[in-house]
């Protein structure tokens, strides 16, 4: 199981007051780690969030004091942080910053997901913003509501629900482009209609640009996080957890002529940088809960091509993500790419589906294998299965 996946259960398993508790401390700590916004403002958000902090605790459970509460998010575990702390939970080996107030890589993600207090936040607070206006311009957020806590199923529906409204040939070749290249040329997204109504991509973000520059992950094509050291140099980092395991991590050192990119992972493809002038990027929300599952559904289809299978993408109006058949077996795969394994999103999209999941096949990623037997009990009781990428690329060459 990915460790993003786990604090992704972990923290649907909270209590009100422990999430809303948690939903101050994300905010704070990007307010600490970041240098966007003037620091008189980072100091009001910052006493801010304490007072939604202490009212988290109640009477009876008093909340650490103002600068105590700082130090903590400095280094300290999250459920030591929170009321009532949560015993057995991951959220104990999890820090929102480290010793150096550099932020952690589910910091983003847990801000995005959190409670209409998530807009605050410096850095990713624009991105959010724009994420509800989405949801509101098509129709999925009332004026004025919030959302209690913002799911990728939530968000792959309203853009996916868009993009449909534009007629399939649109759709598929809208939805592919955010997969494929998610950052854009201004030129090249006026020439697609669909997106450009949509509205999904945005001026690249301050946090993920330095000097007027930034950088590719070699494995997603989306901007690289851009943190600045104290000796001039910056460190560029993949969002997702694994790219940055895999090796796209960057330190970018000041020359005489401009800058040199210098790996600091195992992987030795090195990016070029790119001036943020004339160029838009996907937000980081329909990065995450559109671009990358989008990657493995792409990836599977060109694995299962190259098989001889006949494939087709997002087929009967996005009922799931690949048909799959192959020409010597009458047996066929409808398959449901879930790459962030939250059983309990699988359940909600259980119980929304009018007929039950039939006999769809949930596919997660290889790396989400420790993950299948919680998964599968989701299913209990249905035709429908788990598998992995690579169990279902086997089941396909042996038929």
């Amino acid at each position: 199981m990915s460790a993003l996946a786990a604090v992704a259960v972990a923290v649907q398993e909270l209590d009100a007051d422990q999430r809303a508790a948690l939903d101050a401390c994300v905010v704070a700590a990007l307010a600490l780690s970041s240098c966007e916004g003037e620091a008189r403002g980072r100091a009001r958000l910052l006493m801010e969030c304490h007072g939604r902090y202490v009212q988290s605790f109640g009477v009876l459970d008093p909340a650490p004091a103002f600068t105590v509460f700082l130090q903590r998010l400095r280094g300290g575990r999250v459920a030591d942080l929170l009321p009532r702390r949560p015993r057995q939970s991951v959220l104990g080996e999890l820090r929102l910053l480290g010793a150096d107030g550099t932020p952690s890589s589910a910091l983003n993600r847990m801000a995005v997901e959190a409670a209409e207090h998530g807009h605050q936040a410096p850095g990713i607070g624009a991105d959010i913003r724009h994420l509800y206006s989405l949801l509101r311009a098509v129709g999925m957020l009332p004026e004025g509501a919030g959302l209690s806590r913002i799911s990728g199923e939530t968000v792959q529906h309203a853009v996916f629900r868009a993009l449909r409204a534009a007629g399939f040939e649109a759709y598929t070749q809208g939805r592919e482009t955010m997969v494929r290249t998610p950052v854009l040329k201004r030129r090249e997204l006026s020439r697609n209609a669909a997106l450009t109504e949509l509205g999904a991509y945005v001026g690249i973000s301050p946090t993920r640009q330095f000097s007027g520059m930034w950088a590719a992950c070699p494995m997603c094509e989306w901007t690289m996080r851009a943190t600045y050291r104290t000796d001039g140099s910056v460190d560029l980092e993949c969002e997702d957890e694994r790219h940055s395991l895999l090796g796209a991590r960057y330190r970018a050192e000041p020359i005489a002529n401009g800058w040199h990119l210098v790996p600091r992972g195992e992987l030795r493809t090195v990016p070029e940088l790119v001036p943020v002038e004339g160029r838009v990027a996907l937000p980081y929300a329909l990065w995450l809960w559109v671009t990358m599952p989008g990657l493995l559904e792409i990836e599977l289809r060109d694995r299962l091509v190259a098989l001889g299978a006949q494939v087709r993408l997002w087929p009967f109006g996005d009922a799931y993500d690949l048909h799959i058949t192959t020409a010597g077996s009458s047996e066929r795969w409808c398959v449901d790419v879930k790459t962030w394994a939250d059983p309990y999103g699988l359940a909600q999209a259980l119980r929304e589906a009018p007929e039950g999941p039939g006999q769809l096949c949930f596919v997660v990623p290889e790396h989400l294998r420790g993950y299948l037997p919680v998964l599968r009990r989701g299913v209990l009781g249905t035709d429908a299965r788990v598998l992995t990428d690579t169990d279902l690329v086997a089941e396909v060459r042996r038929a």
